[in-house]
């Protein structure tokens, strides 16, 4: 008798649904069970964005939500696990789990989830702002999908189909074209000229700002060992360039304070070893180190930075070695 009672309290507690209502997975591999239990069997698991129609729901504190997908599969997904959608503004619902997720760390499959929802979303967006904000939060989550790949997995190993380098070699063979192997550094990055190529495309956006600091610190190819001219062409490339494009940009003062930082590390590294810097030889380099340095020291001055000063003091050293 008490077990008849207690299933038709719990069966009285469940509510219909508003009309039309969808929400969405904001959470990866959720899973859609039997019932409204976390002991109830597991039917599926969705992905992150999965599109549910509510069919009703229950009336706790934490609801459950009864589910079809679009595909026609049925069940039960926890509520908090899930977002409104808001119909009229669908977009700015997935935009919102795109930002929550992108902050979060997560496995490889996580971020895979979370690229691919990104992708489904940009195909079908229209205002010019909306597709920059979404080019950005791509090379973001693409940038996640490559730190998540494990140390080891190099591109001699996606290349012959290493079996070793699975899953992950498959992803990235998908999409070799924005991919680079960064050797120095041991892991894979996206492509400098496809984020700088994103950034000309959507220069005139509101997101161009952070498009460009994108550039500027996902990582830079190669090293210069102990070539002088090299690393000042190096600040230049990125954040000279980022100083070009936004001189009155957000990140400016960041942009100075690491040129001085790199420069002033690289010199102070040079002096320990004598015999490598005097490999520099000014009547032979000083064209190619000034083909940098005063580029690079017109983008520091003409910015807005508060951090000028320390910049252009570690300019001037690397300046000295053509006096």
């Amino acid at each position: 008798m008490k077990r008849i009672v207690l299933s038709f309290a719990f069966a009285a507690s469940f509510t219909g649904a508003a009309a039309d209502e969808r929400r969405l997975t904001n959470a990866v591999n959720v899973r859609l069970r039997s019932s409204s239990s976390t002991d109830a069997p597991i039917t599926a698991e969705l992905p992150l964005g999965t599109e549910l129609v509510v069919l009703g729901q229950t009336n706790a504190a934490q609801p459950w939500y009864h589910v079809k997908t679009d595909d026609g599969r049925d069940g039960w997904v926890l509520g908090s696990l899930t977002t409104s959608i808001d119909p009229d503004h669908k977009e700015k619902t997935i935009e919102a789990i795109v930002e929550a997720r992108l902050r979060r760390d997560g496995s490889f499959s996580d971020a895979v989830q979370l690229f691919e929802l990104i992708e489904r979303t940009a195909a079908g967006l229209r205002d010019p702002e909306t597709q920059a904000r979404f080019a950005l939060h791509r090379m973001r989550a693409m940038s996640t999908v490559f730190g998540s790949v494990p140390d080891g997995i190099t591109d001699r190993g996606v290349d012959s189909r290493d079996p070793r380098a699975e899953p992950y070699g498959n992803w990235i063979r998908a999409h070799l074209d924005e991919a680079r192997y960064d050797e120095p550094g041991g892991g894979w990055i996206v492509d400098p000229g496809d984020a700088r190529a994103v950034h000309d495309k959507h220069r005139q956006s509101d997101a161009a700002d952070e498009m460009a600091w994108f550039y500027v610190t996902d990582g830079q190819l190669g090293e210069c060992e102990g070539n002088v001219p090299c690393y000042v062409a190096r600040q230049f490339q990125r954040r000279g360039w980022y100083l070009t494009e936004h001189p009155r940009g957000r990140h400016v003062d960041e942009a100075t304070a690491n040129i001085a930082q790199g420069l002033n590390g690289a010199l102070d590294n040079l002096l320990r070893f004598p015999a490598v810097l005097a490999q520099f030889d000014p009547k032979t380099g000083c064209g190619e180190l000034h083909a940098s340095l005063d580029p690079l020291t017109a983008a520091v001055t003409a910015s807005t930075s508060t951090k000028r000063a320390e910049a252009l003091v570690a300019l001037g050293r690397f300046a000295q070695l053509c006096k």
